[in-house]
């Protein structure tokens, strides 16, 4: 018998809009600019006759980006706070690989942004925190129970340098990763996060998934994770590249999982999965040409009603369920780099900005409302009556929150433990191969050696 654990889910877009509302409002005012020249959103400044310190920061959380569904309330939220003392303004890239390279280039133009979100893990890891490019975090962190408390242990610790120090604002939130299934289209009384990888795919039967083979192949990562971490050794060897990102791929457990994944893009993948973008198979699945897509716990509130604009082919998202994946696995890593760092060459008004912003979006009433809004669990955080009462008002997200277990596996992206560059832009290329079966598992394994080894040596 599975006993429970506590594990937050979330409110959908309905409810959420209202739980925003009651934070400081749902929809967002902030300002927000395209990517322009080389200094936009790279500076930031103190309004002299106003006395407000007003910054402008890069971000890929905005216009029709899913993430910007709250982020972009959510600065709102702060301007409105510290009205007359402090303001964020969002400049606007178009995606995360870009945001990457734009990142890259202001910090090689001595114009890093006051706040960071994010940026190459494997550049914050080995250049900015050794070069001194982020602000040392420590003192504030410790000086600041509301925020030392809610810190997740593992991720503290990633985030340190070799002498301790916090250079990253670490993690207070997991989100475990699962799928998301058309009940519908197929549905079973088993319970699916039990079941075994071999289990799965023969209830399957025919029924197809959502995968995607452009960009990141985001969708057929997500399974070739979960294929990797039921096979022996794979929760190890996905875990190994925590620390040193994984370049020989030429192990039993990876070319087991790869074969796995050639039957399932061979035999259900949706029709339009090969060259699929993320967005192709998000729109596969919410046109009934999919029963399945492995996804986070965010894309919920693409199944309520208020997004029905999306849906197509007699979809209806309260149909939709989800799962973890056979085997007990969640998709998540708590030994990793928070979202946030701040620019060691921002000004001490900039930096008491930033220090305000992280403080206001790490307090309790924020990582309730995130929770809410996009999934996941705080483990450090006491929740409130409220919070506990909403968590499970969403189908989807109280059905993750029932599969989450003091048994469930979690396990680190594929994406995540692997050279950037890899994950970025390699790893979808021969994905095409896998499907139409000219190129082997083993094939394929090596050459991912091939791309990591590559990239190990630039």
């Amino acid at each position: 018998m599975k006993k429970k654990q506590l594990f937050a889910g979330a409110l959908a877009a309905a409810m959420m809009t209202a739980s925003l509302a009651g934070c400081g409002g749902a929809a967002s005012s902030a300002a927000t600019s395209t990517t322009g020249g080389d200094t936009a959103g790279s500076t930031a400044s103190a309004d002299t006759n106003s006395g407000v310190v007003e910054v402008t920061i890069p971000s890929f959380k905005t216009g029709e980006n899913v993430g910007a569904v709250f982020f972009e309330p959510q600065v709102e939220r702060f301007n409105e706070k510290y009205a007359g003392k402090y303001k964020i303004n969002l400049e606007s890239v178009p995606q995360d690989s870009i945001f990457n390279d734009r990142i890259k280039q202001l910090a090689q133009q001595n114009k890093l942004p006051v706040l960071v979100e994010g940026g190459d893990p494997d550049w914050v890891k080995n250049v900015v925190i050794p070069n001194g490019l982020a602000y040392d975090l420590t003192d504030w962190i410790d000086a600041t129970p509301a925020i030392k408390d809610v810190l997740i242990d593992d991720s503290r610790e990633y985030c340190s340098n070799e002498d301790g120090r916090v250079m990253v604002m670490p993690l207070a939130t997991v989100r475990p990763i699962g799928f998301f299934y058309n009940s519908a289209m197929w549905s079973t009384d088993a319970d699916i996060s039990a079941m075994s990888m071999d289990e799965f795919v023969s209830a399957l039967g025919d029924q197809k998934i959502a995968f995607s083979t452009a960009e990141n192949g985001w969708v057929s990562a997500l399974f070739l994770t979960a294929l990797v971490a039921e096979e022996d050794g794979g929760v190890e060897w996905l875990k190994s590249g925590i620390e040193t990102k994984i370049t020989d791929f030429n192990q039993p457990c990876f070319i087991n999982a790869v074969a796995k994944l050639q039957n399932l893009l061979q035999n259900n993948a949706a029709s339009n999965s090969v060259g699929a973008a993320y967005a192709d198979a998000a729109n596969a699945f919410m046109s009934e040409q999919a029963a399945i897509i492995a996804n986070g716990p965010w894309m919920s509130s693409d199944f309520e009603s208020s997004n029905s604009d999306k849906w197509s082919n007699g979809f209806d998202g309260a149909k939709v369920r989800a799962s973890l994946f056979p085997g007990d696995v969640g998709i998540a890593d708590t030994a990793s780099l928070g979202e946030w760092w701040i620019s060691a060459s921002a000004s001490e008004d900039e930096i008491a900005l930033a220090k305000a912003f992280l403080e206001f979006i790490y307090s309790p009433a924020e990582l309730e409302a995130y929770m809410l809004a996009e999934g996941g669990d705080a483990p450090k955080l006491t929740y409130s009556d409220d919070f506990k009462a909403k968590q499970g008002e969403t189908q989807v997200l109280a059905d993750l929150a029932a599969d989450t277990t003091t048994d469930t596996v979690f396990v680190p992206r594929i994406l995540d433990v692997i050279p950037a560059s890899v994950a970025n832009t390699e790893f979808g290329k021969l994905l095409p191969s896998l499907a139409d079966g000219t190129c082997t598992p083993e094939q394929f394994a090596q050459w991912m050696s091939d791309k990591a080894a590559e990239a190990s040596a630039e």
